[in-house]
């Protein structure tokens, strides 16, 4: 029923609509990254999620949080996010304690700075945002234009628009609007910039959309962009080494049996044997990204950051692939907002290629700060990882 009220706001259409706006924030994140990195290291991802939670800010609530604009790389939505990550597994294995969620962190909210953060994001921040989107429905100064407004206007029940249950909303935009780009983003940065010669396939590739634009040498339209191969390329082995959620999602067979059939390979042995297995209904079946965008049978190599491996052998996209890239999940519980995801993935990223990355270099990072480690709910790191930062330089 949600999904409904909200899959308008993030068909194609409309979001090629919200392109100039887009555009615009990933300019000045480019300008930002230049200004205030130069000489000082920074994180690339939290550098990355002021552009995306600027983007789905503006988007739900028709003005964004103005995180680009502010002076450094502080305050972010990124800290509050991973505050939550952080206490995934107690939610998912103590389940209860996720309707005492907000009063843990009231309760709990001095005992570190994360705790604080989300505390401040769930108890003030977000609601004063649907407050505010609601204040402005009553006046009229919102025409269901912005996410936000248009639940408010829809005819969904009244309990489905209550404060807590659009705060709830509004965190989970903000949370699968700035987490999944931002580190796709990451990712592929750090592989370029210890791949030169990626790199400069890259851009190459994004100069020719530019010299092949109806505004020679300006970047053309996200449409255009996605036709160029190679850009399409390192786009989709980002997103496949970033994994989206790296966490398992549950899938319930509620009407009938499942029956599996397979290959297993006992430990110690060379040779596999046939297994066929009977899934009562009614029984949770979990898979995740990670285990399918490392299936060496599919994507070989699968650790290597390979972009040559989504292009055919006429240098078009290989579209047998794409079946097996779950970034963004499959089928009716797939992400609402991968519109809105491919568009931020496309403008930004032809944008440093040829803005940030000639000046941009790595700073103290190394593989292990961008490989998958462990997972709370989205993909995470070495526990001791600092993070993935650069510099700019020249």
């Amino acid at each position: 029923m949600r999904r409904n009220a909200l899959g308008k706001f993030f068909s194609r259409a409309q979001v090629s609509r919200l392109e100039p706006t887009i555009r615009d924030l990933a300019q000045r994140l480019c300008e930002k990254i230049l200004v205030v990195g130069e000489g000082a290291p920074f994180d690339l991802t939290t550098a990355y999620s002021l552009f995306t939670t600027d983007v789905i800010s503006g988007y739900c609530l028709g003005e964004n949080l103005g995180l680009i604009a502010q002076k450094s790389w502080q305050p972010n939505f990124r800290e509050p996010l991973y505050a939550q990550l952080r206490l995934v597994y107690l939610f998912r294995f103590i389940p209860f304690l996720k309707h005492a969620g907000v009063a843990m962190a009231m309760i709990t909210k001095r005992l570190s700075a994360d705790m604080e953060t989300l505390f401040n994001a769930l108890i003030i921040d977000m609601p004063n945002y649907v407050k505010k989107a609601q204040a402005d429905r009553d006046i009229g100064l919102d025409n269901s234009t912005t996410v936000f407004g248009s639940l408010l206007e829809s005819d969904l029940p009244p309990r489905e628009k209550s404060l807590q249950r659009m705060t709830e909303e509004g965190f989970s935009l903000f949370a699968a609007g700035t987490e999944t780009v931002s580190w796709a983003l990451t990712v592929i940065t750090y592989h370029l910039l210890t791949q030169p010669a990626l790199l400069s396939k890259l851009t190459a590739d994004v100069r020719q959309a530019a010299d092949d634009s109806v505004e020679p040498g300006q970047l053309p339209p996200w449409a255009a962009l996605e036709k160029r191969p190679y850009l399409r390329a390192v786009i989709h082995e980002g997103l496949r080494l970033s994994y989206g959620l790296a966490s398992r999602t549950s899938r319930i067979a509620t009407g009938e049996d499942l029956l599996y059939r397979g290959q297993w390979t006992p430990r110690g042995n060379s040779a596999s044997k046939k297994v066929e297995l009977v899934i009562p209904r009614g029984y949770a079946v979990g898979m995740s990204a990670v285990i399918t965008h490392h299936d060496e049978s599919v994507f070989p190599d699968s650790h290597a950051f390979m972009p040559e491996r989504w292009l055919d052998e006429k240098g078009q996209h290989r579209k047998t692939l794409d079946r097996a890239l779950l970034a963004f999940s499959k089928g009716s519980r797939s992400c609402v907002g991968i519109n809105l995801a491919y568009c931020e993935l496309y403008l930004l990223l032809a944008l440093l290629t040829v803005r940030v990355f000639p000046r941009m270099q790595l700073y103290e990072t190394d593989e292990k700060d961008v490989a998958y480690d462990h997972d709370f709910f989205n993909p995470f790191p070495v526990w001791n990882s600092k993070g993935v930062r650069a510099v700019i330089v020249g």
